[in-house]
């Protein structure tokens, strides 16, 4: 196109069709409605003005169109034609905000050299630059540069931003905001080809907003790096939100939508229900991170970033393990075992491979109990097995790589068969026991961050505990420390004095066997505690009673000393008539968790409401009893027993910790949940009273302004009104016409009301929130402080009390067991007797609404140690043995028993070999389970176990099963020498077997009736009773019958049963008389040694034929 001059004259056929109307002016709004019925051009509203305030391109116009104007169609095309000579230069006119343009380009210069854009290829920087255009401003970045330009370039661009403007293409327009004819004849237009500079797009191929820039890139992908395996929460306003793979996890989880969200896949929830859905996250094994907004919208306003958007951290840290729940929730339901962490280092031994050492450390965060554990362990892992079942852990912490093959297997199957799944962490070295000693010493000794610990360091005591554990438990405390930082619960380990080994001298350690069919904590029903032995002990008021009642049953003690003191108290609190004890049942009833409070305190999680709850209730404890004398020994209680006593005696000591915390805090404030009125000394913290201060000036001034407003509209009634989260609102009825000034903004309007906040009142309602979030800084950082005060000072002595108060629980607990009928104090003796009179099964006889069949029994003394119990199917047998063991356990952990009389020497172990399971998980068949459990009771039994096996030997051919059997009973009678109860329907080992050992072999049998039909089939009536001699019978066909089994098939099993019967007695006794004969021409043959030899296998197996013979004559 050749060169065009501008002109200064203007088209008059293209800008007299657009009506220029003035700008709007700021802070002016219409006092009259507007008719848009009038065709009057200056009663129309004006046009909404474009967020750049440059005109689209330079056009003069005058100032009003005509509006009788109505161009004929033949004359369209010359109205909207062309002229260059019309066009005004850029040079003529300056475009309105080019100040403001200027500005904009010298920070957009800047962008690109903090980016470096210098280093860009030259050819990539012109695709790159920012959308000059969209701005209102010429494409160049020159300031100094010729305005005029070339004429050429100039009408150029123009015409193309004129045929952009009217182009009907809908690609890229702009939406107007008109309604009806004026929608129809309103303008759009497609913006001009960009130079853009290329920013960060995402996937939807759209850029990242600021928030996506900082929570998206900045932050979430980079947490997201530095915490793997961590689901997200992201504060953003009023909601919680999730981005990318965590939205995914949470729609599936919590059941909520995800969806594309600009570049991200998000998932919300309200603020307010952020902990329902937290703990369903860590309820499915998540360890879930709590992003928050550390500034608050009030400061931030005032503050040097108030352009930026909220800094967010993670401040939050949380696995089911890891979290510590309110005191009272509803979600609490756990009563005797909160989730426990554990972490677990091996180490192999040099002389056995197969052979480990263990080290162990497990926490329960929510109550702060610590235990500790160094053992030995073989090729199947039992001892782990044994501890896994006994704490049942919801998160383990392992190392990567050191774990041997059965270690894994082990904790693979434990994973699967436990109820709730543990979580699994991995940390990838070991730490050396130097570099773990260093470690743990460093977190005993750091004075600024520890204050309890530098005290007991002082002394020495507490590093003396600390370093006296073996090198494997350091190196897993170590482990664990560093690991619960993160979650800011390391705090838990600083008492040492509260942490106890699992296994002891003092007590019995129960196998997971035992556990398991002795059903001590659940049912082998349905997997609950309803017919366990823990519900039938369990009468304990408290939460902090009934896990320390979880603990005596799973570890029965095996120090007389110490158990004939804790009957003797129980004793006492049946036949005393003392007001204490009525005292001390009144302060347990209704009693919160406190160790789980003391916990909150600790971790300085505690509420204002949990903390008023606490102190109101260790009030209650402290001023229950009277004081004593601090010199005065522990017996001026006046009990028997030394357990009650000091109890009793250490209760008051809380009184003066408690009433000192209690004066610096107002309980009903605290009660109500008000941080910042809850101290009684105003100067305790300054910072409180002053902000505090600040919101009661602001409020004061927002008064004054009600009252000008009330005499400024003739209302002197009107007051503040809330609506939409805006406060300090005024509301003004519309049909009244009230003259409402110009500067007051308009928030909203509904057909009756109009809603107005005046620009002073508004400056004061940011103040007031600024006032009010330094309220809440100052009130949270009080708060915190005092739970760090009460922590350094009381937190031991309130420990104690809780322990205290949790054995005198356990103990009423007993007592009221003991008023059940029937139940007895065992008697305790050095003899290794156990004799039982008149027993009964504790949850057989709770379940059922018949008389249990009581049975005795007598081992030791003057009668066998071992019983072999045979009987008939559905006879009673694993019951009655169970009962036995049952019995035992409850006197040893200082119960009364269901019993006319118990006398007993201490067990030191109770083993048990019953029912039939495989085990897939760990590749073994369930006679390989049958025969592993075996040899584990074979190498663990001593002269003071009790073991019970079940049908040993069934699990594999009759005659492989009979030689097991004789074998293993041989081995505990002759070589052991401990309590067994063998149960078998093997007779011919039993017959055996108590010929060989007369001293210490009984035969006992579970009494039954039979009676012989007509047609050859016969009744059994089970009589449930234990009775000397042995069953000939098991009397499985008649079993079958009680099951519903058809008698067509009965009968073909009983006609095959006595063929093959007759059969193999056959065999077997023509067997043994050809090795009679072969034995006896051997005595004949030889003489001497040989001969002897044949002659006694010679008598051993006459005595087999004459047993065989009498038993084919029964």
């Amino acid at each position: 196109m050749p060169s065009q001059k501008s002109h200064s004259s203007s088209q008059s056929t293209i800008s007299t069709y657009f009506k220029n109307t003035p700008p709007k002016k700021g802070g002016k709004r219409p006092t009259s409605p507007i008719d848009l019925t009038s065709d009057n051009d200056t009663s129309e509203p004006p046009l909404k003005k474009r967020k750049n305030s440059a005109q689209p391109f330079p056009l003069s116009s005058p100032a009003h169109a005509s509006t009788s104007f109505q161009p004929s169609q033949g004359n369209i095309l010359s109205q909207w034609q062309f002229d260059p000579n019309a066009v005004e230069s850029p040079a003529s006119k300056p475009c309105k905000g080019t100040r403001e343009q200027d500005a904009l380009k010298r920070r957009l210069r800047d962008r690109l050299k903090d980016n470096n854009y210098s280093t860009v290829a030259p050819h990539t920087i012109d695709e790159e630059l920012i959308d000059v255009d969209r701005l209102g401003v010429s494409a160049s970045d020159d300031e100094d540069s010729n305005e005029a330009g070339d004429s050429d370039t100039s009408s150029n661009k123009a015409f193309s931003e004129l045929q952009a403007m009217f182009s009907n293409d809908t690609k890229g327009k702009k939406k107007s905001k008109a309604k009806g004819k004026a929608k129809a004849n309103a303008p759009t237009y497609k913006p001009a080809k960009k130079t853009k500079m290329k920013e960060p797009v995402g996937l939807s191929g759209k850029s990242y907003t600021p928030l996506e820039l900082q929570a998206g890139l900045q932050r979430v992908v980079q947490l997201q790096k530095d915490n793997p395996g961590t689901i997200l929460m992201i504060e953003v306003g009023y909601k919680y939100k999730f981005f990318g793979k965590d939205a995914q996890i949470a729609a599936k989880v919590l059941g909520m939508v995800a969806f594309m969200d600009r570049n991200f896949l998000v998932a919300s929830i309200p603020t307010h229900r952020r902990d329902v859905h937290l703990k369903n996250l860590l309820a499915k094994g998540y360890r879930v991170g709590i992003v928050t907004q550390v500034e608050t919208a009030a400061l931030k306003k005032v503050s040097d970033n108030r352009n930026k958007p909220f800094d967010r951290r993670l401040t939050n840290l949380y696995t089911s393990a890891t979290y510590v729940d309110e005191l009272g929730s509803v979600d609490d339901t756990e009563q005797y075992s909160p989730p426990p962490f554990m972490c677990i280092i091996e180490e192999r031994k040099r002389s056995n491979p197969a052979d480990v050492l263990f080290g162990m450390i497990t926490i329960c965060p929510s109550t702060g109990d610590v235990i500790w554990d160094d053992f030995e362990d073989s090729l199947m892992r039992l001892e782990l097995e044994t501890r896994l079942i006994h704490i049942r852990p919801t998160e383990l912490l392992l190392p990567k790589y050191d774990l041997s093959q059965p270690t894994e297997k082990m904790l693979k199957f434990m994973s699967s068969s436990l109820a709730d799944k543990p979580r699994i962490e991995y940390f990838d070295e070991s730490m050396s026991s130097t570099d773990a000693f260093d470690f743990v010493s460093n977190f005993y000794t750091n004075k600024q961050k520890h204050a309890m610990a530098s005290e007991n360091f002082k002394s020495g005591r507490l590093m003396a505990e600390a370093t006296g554990f073996p090198d494997r438990v350091v190196i897993a405390l170590a482990h664990a420390i560093k690991h619960l930082a993160a979650f800011n619960i390391a705090d838990a380990f600083l008492e040492t004095k509260f942490f106890s080994k699992f296994s002891t001298r003092a007590h019995m350690l129960l196998a997971a066997n035992a556990l398991i069919n002795l059903e001590v904590y659940q049912n082998e029903t349905d997997h609950t505690t309803r017919g366990s032995l823990i519900w039938i002990l369990d009468k304990t008021k408290t939460k902090f009673g009934a896990r320390l009642l979880r603990n005596w049953i799973g570890r029965p003690l095996v120090d007389k000393r110490l158990l004939e003191s804790r009957v003797s108290a129980v004793e006492e609190i049946l036949e005393s008539s003392s007001d204490k004890f009525v005292a001390l049942r009144q302060i347990l009833k209704k009693l919160p968790d406190l160790a789980k409070g003391l916990c909150r305190i600790q971790y300085g999680q505690c509420t204002p409401k949990e903390l008023a709850v606490l102190l109101t209730a260790f009030r209650k404890i402290a001023n229950a009893f009277e004081c004593y004398d601090v010199d005065a020994p522990p017996s001026i209680v006046g009990f028997k027993s030394e357990i009650l006593n000091e109890i009793i005696y250490s209760l008051p000591k809380l009184k003066d910790p408690i009433d000192q915390l209690i004066s610096m805090v107002n309980l009903k404030e605290a009660e109500a949940g008000n941080k910042h009125t809850i101290w009684t000394d105003p100067q305790q913290y300054p910072g409180i009273d002053n902000a505090l201060a600040g919101v009661q000036v602001v409020k004061a001034d927002l008064q004054n302004e009600l009252k000008k407003i009330r005499k400024e509209l003739k209302l002197p009634s009107l007051n503040w009104t809330s609506v939409a989260g805006d406060d300090y609102v005024i509301e003004v009825k519309r049909k009244e016409n009230r003259v409402i000034p110009e500067s007051w903004p308009l928030l909203s309007r509904t057909k009756t009301l109009a809603r107005y906040q005046p620009q002073q009142v508004r400056k004061l309602v940011a103040e007031l929130a600024q006032h009010e979030e330094t309220l809440q800084n100052e009130a949270n950082t009080a708060l915190r402080s005092f739970l760090k005060f009460i922590t350094d000072s009381s937190y031991s002595a309130m420990r104690d009390a809780v322990n205290k108060l949790a054995v005198a629980d356990c103990l009423l607990s007993f007592a009221q067991v003991a008023l059940q009928d029937n139940y007895v104090r065992p008697e305790f003796t050095d003899e290794g007797i156990l004799e039982i009179v008149e027993g009964r099964h504790p949850m057989v006889e709770a379940l059922r609404n018949d008389p249990f069949v009581p049975n005795s029994i007598q081992m030791g003394g003057l009668k066998p140690c071992s019983k072999i119990i045979t009987g008939p199917n559905m006879g009673g047998k694993s019951s009655c043995v169970r009962m036995i063991a049952i019995i035992a356990m409850m006197a040893q952990i200082g119960s009364y028993v269901p019993a006319k009389r118990l006398k007993m020497g201490l067990l030191d172990s109770i083993f048990t070999r019953m029912g039939a399971s495989d085990d897939l998980a760990r590749g073994r068949s369930t006679f390989m389970v049958e025969m592993t459990e075996t040899s584990e009771i074979l190498h663990a039994a001593s002269t003071r176990s009790l073991v019970i096996l079940d049908e040993l030997g069934r699990g594999t051919s009759t005659f492989d099963g009979m030689a097991i059997a004789e074998a293993v009973l041989q081995q505990l009678v002759s070589e052991t020498k401990c309590k067994t109860l063998f149960i078998t329907h093997y007779p011919l080992v039993a017959s055996s077997l108590e010929k060989k050992f007369p001293a210490e072999i009984e035969n006992l049998h579970m009494g039954y009736e039979a009676e012989s039909r007509i047609d050859g089939s016969r009744d059994i009536t089970f009589l449930y009773r234990l009775t000397k001699g042995m069953a000939t019978e098991s009397f499985g066909i008649e079993c079958g019958r009680l099951a519903g089994l058809s008698d067509s098939i009965l009968n073909i099993a009983s006609e095959r049963a006595i063929e093959m019967q007759q059969r193999v007695e056959a065999k077997i006794k023509r067997n043994k008389i050809h090795k009679a004969a072969r034995l006896l021409n051997e005595c004949l043959v030889n003489g001497g040694v040989m001969g002897e030899a044949a002659l006694e296998e010679l008598h051993k197996v006459n005595d087999t034929l004459s047993i065989y013979t009498r038993i084919s004559n029964q």
